[in-house]
């Protein structure tokens, strides 16, 4: 008995755990069995005299199966319908009493499912566990400190969209993340979905096979480092390259973001080189270290990555094929041509300030310098002269001597990065609060073969320590980079790097004759960058911003994947900010035509101004990026002309 019994409820239990269709089905002919059960008051006097004059019993259709099927159905739905059988026979009574307790029974039970079916989908939503059914969407597949850039980079382009995020995270935490600044978004619907971004159910789940654009971010974990984080990005650029399940055409733009530029080559492998990737890592690097070499660049490189204002943008101009870059350089009023790309093995290869006769073949693009995507052109003969010549000297960076403070995942990429660009013997002091024995053992692992230009002097301190930063001496060194410090373990690093600026102005305000270096900052959180108002803050690198910002223009436009890395490539064209005296006499008014001529002549390409500005405030200088080829300037000793040029070293 014992054994039946086991049996039963092995067999009931399964029964139910095939989910709530089965279980409705099984409710459904459980109801059923028992009205028919009901029908059996027919033959003990359901229709007799007696029975007929109680209030609930009616013979409509003769008094027949139909109606004994009724009356007990009414029965077992309402266990109140017993009270309007007074005066029948007891045994009508008896199964009346029957067929309604247990039919209030069984709608308890459906009650029940109902309300756990209605907890389980809640539960399911809440866990961000369903199905995503939309078209053209954008979906961000990971999670880290640049999802909200991407999201602000997205709502600037001011085009309503959905954007579906997928992180293998709870949804309370992204909702937390993001419930600050989604009343700032108002061309966003934003959907949250948690789960794996490499798993194909997963990804098909949030609407993959339908999507607009696709952006991989890699995944910050409290417990894994940078590498780990890549590791999970290429799993998924593995599913997204082998998709072929695609329901939109053409398919969606894709981008990638991996954060260690040595991982770089591996997740062009797995993502077969049809998916651009952005390594974070290296675009940081870069753009401190052109900062520290160009004083201001990093504002130019702000606004060019940017969804408004001045961006690069690349187009098919067919009737342009046969003329040159210098012919043409005239012609666009709201546009400046800085470059040309075209396919080479099935890739998009890009050049930046091409030689002024270099004509323009019929399978190559124009890259443009334009104002709110404006591209369009008209032939004009170009302008003559109205200026006289400037001295033609080019400035040289000077970085002999480095001052790093701080420590950072992104270390070893910088200082690569400065010893390509660095003389040789060039010296960096780098102050952190990691042990000697650490920094050296970090170094050796991920720059075996050493630097060729550069020595490193690593220093144990603390950085917001007033003596220490006294013993430094910033004076005396070509630039200091305030990096983002993780080594000394604090959860803001930005406040720590505010600390140590204050310090810096009031030990330079008190000495009187010490004149401070150009001071490139790192910030980890855009919104702390007008706290830096009226420090000696130079160039400012926000790491999450300009890395969401590239990852947004590309996921639009892949092809300027390959422009953003020749502009950033060391050894290749770089943005550069040159003494306005190289191409014009020092307060002498000129256009910007003139400029872009004298640039030409000196084979670079003019892009902008930057007009030095007084008082306390953020920042070299006010940059105009791609003026009106009309508007005129009077620039002094101190204002610069930004070009595209061939890089130079000291």
């Amino acid at each position: 008995m014992k054994n039946l019994k086991d049996r039963f409820q092995y067999h009931f239990n399964r029964l139910f755990s095939r989910g709530t269709g089965l279980q409705y089905v099984v409710l459904a002919a459980t109801f059923v069995a028992l009205a028919l059960a009901g029908t059996n008051a027919w033959f003990f006097g359901l229709f007799g005299d007696r029975a007929l004059e109680a209030e609930g019993i009616d013979a409509d259709f003769g008094g027949g199966f139909l109606d004994a099927f009724w009356w007990s159905v009414k029965h077992a739905i309402d266990p109140g319908a017993f009270s309007e059988d007074y005066g029948a026979p007891f045994a009508v009574l008896l199964i009346s009493f029957v067929v309604s307790i247990l039919g209030l029974a069984l709608f308890g039970v459906f009650i029940a499912f109902i309300s756990t079916s209605v907890q389980s989908r809640l539960e399911l939503v809440r866990r961000g566990n369903t199905v995503v059914v939309e078209r053209g969407h954008t979906l961000i597949l990971g999670w880290s400190n640049k999802v909200r850039s991407v999201l602000d980079f997205l709502d600037a382009t001011g085009r309503k969209q959905v954007v579906v995020i997928l992180a293998p995270m709870d949804i309370g935490r992204m909702q937390d993340a993001l419930k600050a600044d989604i009343h700032r978004w108002k061309h966003l619907e934003i959907i949250l979905r948690s789960g794996s971004t490499s798993r194909l159910s997963e990804l098909e789940r949030v609407g993959l096979a339908t999507a607009g654009s696709v952006i991989s971010l890699a995944y910050d974990r409290e417990d894994e480092g940078q590498g780990e984080a890549d590791i999970e990005a290429i799993k998924t650029l593995m599913l997204l390259s082998a998709y072929q399940s695609w329901r939109v055409d053409p398919p969606p733009t894709m981008v990638a973001e991996i954060t260690q530029l040595r991982n770089v080559e591996i997740a062009n492998i797995a993502g077969g080189r049809k998916v651009p990737i952005v390594s974070s890592s290296e675009i940081i690097s870069r753009i401190i270290v052109q900062s520290a070499r160009q004083p201001g660049v990093s504002a130019v490189y702000e606004e060019i990555f940017a969804s408004k204002g001045n961006h690069l943008v690349v187009e098919s101009m067919p009737d342009l094929t046969g003329k040159t870059m210098e012919e043409i350089s005239h012609w666009f009023p709201h546009a400046i041509p800085v470059g040309i790309s075209w396919k080479e093995g099935g890739r998009t290869a890009a050049a930046l300030n091409p030689e002024p006769d270099y004509d323009l073949a019929d399978d190559e693009n124009v890259i443009l310098l334009a104002s709110e995507g404006q591209v369009s052109h008209e032939p004009r003969p170009a302008p003559e002269l109205s200026i006289g010549p400037g001295d033609g000297r080019r400035r040289r960076p000077e970085l002999g001597q480095i001052l790093i403070l701080g420590w950072n995942d992104n270390i070893d990429e910088i200082l690569t990065e400065l010893d390509a660009h660095a003389p040789s013997g060039a010296v960096v002091a780098v102050v952190a609060a990691h042990e000697p024995g650490y920094c050296e053992e970090y170094l050796s692992v991920v720059t075996p073969g050493g630097f060729r230009n550069l020595r490193v002097d690593y220093r144990r301190s603390n950085t917001v320590s007033r003596n220490v930063l006294e013993r430094l001496a910033a004076e005396a060194y070509d630039s200091v980079i305030v990096l983002a410090d993780e080594s000394s373990g604090d959860a803001d690093p930005d406040a720590r790097t505010l600390l140590i600026l204050l310090q810096m102005a009031d030990m330079a305000e008190r000495s009187g004759d010490r004149k401070l270096p150009h001071i490139v900052v790192e910030l980890m959180d855009s919104g702390n960058r007008d706290l830096l108002a009226g420090t000696p803050a130079g160039d400012i690198v926000v790491s999450p911003q300009i890395v969401s910002l590239q990852l947004g223009q590309v996921s639009i436009n892949p092809i300027l994947g390959a422009v953003y890395r020749e502009l950033l490539s060391a050894g290749g064209i770089e943005c550069s900010l040159q003494p306005a005296a190289r191409y014009v006499e020092p307060d002498a008014p000129c256009t910007f035509d003139d400029l872009v001529i004298r640039a030409q002549g000196l084979l670079e390409t003019a892009i902008g101004v930057m007009v030095e500005r007084e008082g306390p405030g953020i920042g070299r200088g006010l940059v105009y990026l791609n003026p009106d080829k009309n508007a005129r300037f009077v620039l002094g000793s101190e204002d610069a002309v930004i070009v595209l040029a061939q890089q130079v070293y000291d």
